[in-house]
Formats: C-alpha cells, structure tokens, sequence
C-alpha cells in the first residue's frame, strides 16, 4: 500500500503531536492487517484526540490514482470558467472509483487507560474479509473487541478526512501562534488565551483559525 500525498504532506510538513513515528506505526498496522486479510485494499488511523486521519490505499485495487499519475485534462474551458476537472472533483472523482473496490470494512477502537486514543479502519475488496477474523485482528492490533464495528464505512470517509489534513494541521498552528500572542500579551497562561481565542471566535461568528488571523494581525 501506499501513503495517500496528503498523509505525506501532514507527516513532512507538521508531524503528530502524539506519535513520534506515525508512518512506522501505519506500517506496522499493515503488515498485521494484510497478514491477517489477504484482500485488504487500504487502512486508516485515526487519532481521536487531534482529529487527524492517515491513510495507505492500494492503488491498484481501489482505482485511487497515482498523485504523480498523468490525467487527460479534456477540451479546455471557455475563458472565465472553471475546468469541471478542478482539485475538488478530481478527488470527489477518485472516492467515487475506490467506493467499487471496497465490498467490507472494520472499524477497531484502541482503548488506553479506559479511553479511546486511536480507531483503525481497514478497507477489504471481498465482502466476507473480515468473517472469523476479526477476533485475531483485534488481539493483533491490541484493539477494543466490544468497540469492533463491520461494514460502517463502505463509503470509505476516512479517505475524505485524510484528504483534509494537511489543511486542518496548517490551520492549527495558526491558532497556536495566535494562542502565543494573545497569552504574551495578556499575560495569562496558554489555556487561558486559547479559551480568549475560542470565545471571540464564537462571539465574532467566524471559525478559530479565521479569529486567529486577525488575532496574529493586530498582536504581531
């Protein structure tokens, strides 16, 4: 399997606050997954408390295409117009095509000290991957059994999350350059200027990274 570009570009650019080896861990969770399930097609980490999804797909089997993959732009658009091709589509285009390959999922929670830091989704091409099996996955994977849930994703969403990462991450250390500001220059601890932060971003009706800009305009 292959790390999606954007799982690329999140770990290169900004890495995990709570994994130091997030590539290494998503190649170990392959190697259990593919040992167990032959026809596993891909796989998702989620980390629960950042919000951040990494996934590997198989390209060939899902149809997701190559990020360096030349594609027949078609006729160019009138002057003014958008190419229907855009970024956007192209990705709406690839879930589309992948959604076919993938006739099963599970869904397995890692639970630590009573709460829930990590759920692993693997993606399998044939309906009946994951029949027996998921009993050895979960021991394998060191995952909550009762959590274990089948065939929740078949629309394969964490693909679209993991799409998003890079952007949630880049919008995050906004906020926490602004945090910086706010709390140098109120004096107050950093989870005080963060709540500063959140509470005129609700009251300004804006999102927290937007508050932040303005934040980092008139502080800096």
């Amino acid at each position: 399997m292959e790390l999606l570009p954007q799982s690329r570009e999140a770990l290169d650019e900004y890495g995990t606050a709570s994994i130091d080896d997030m590539e290494g861990l998503l190649r170990v969770i392959e190697g259990w997954a593919v040992r167990s399930v032959p026809d596993c097609v891909a796989l998702s980490v989620t980390l629960l408390d950042e919000d951040l999804t990494f996934t590997l797909v198989d390209r060939a089997a899902t149809g997701e295409p190559r990020h360096d993959e030349p594609r027949d732009a078609g006729p160019a658009p009138p002057p003014g117009e958008v190419h229907p091709l855009d970024e956007l589509d192209w990705a709406d285009t690839a879930r589309e095509r992948a959604f076919g390959a993938i006739a099963s999922t599970v869904s397995l929670p890692v639970v630590e000290h009573g709460r829930a830091v990590l759920n692993i989704d693997l993606y399998a091409s044939t309906a009946y991957a994951f029949r027996d099996r998921i009993d050895g996955l979960v021991e394998a994977l060191g995952a909550w059994q009762a959590g274990a849930v089948t065939n929740a994703d078949l629309g394969f969403e964490t693909l679209r999350r993991a799409q998003q990462a890079p952007e949630r991450l880049r919008e995050q250390r906004l906020v926490d350059v602004a945090v910086g500001l706010v709390a140098a220059r109120m004096a107050v601890t950093t989870d005080m200027a963060a709540l500063m932060l959140r509470e005129s971003a609700e009251r300004a009706g804006v999102s927290e990274s937007e508050a932040a800009c303005v934040a980092r305009v008139l502080l800096a």
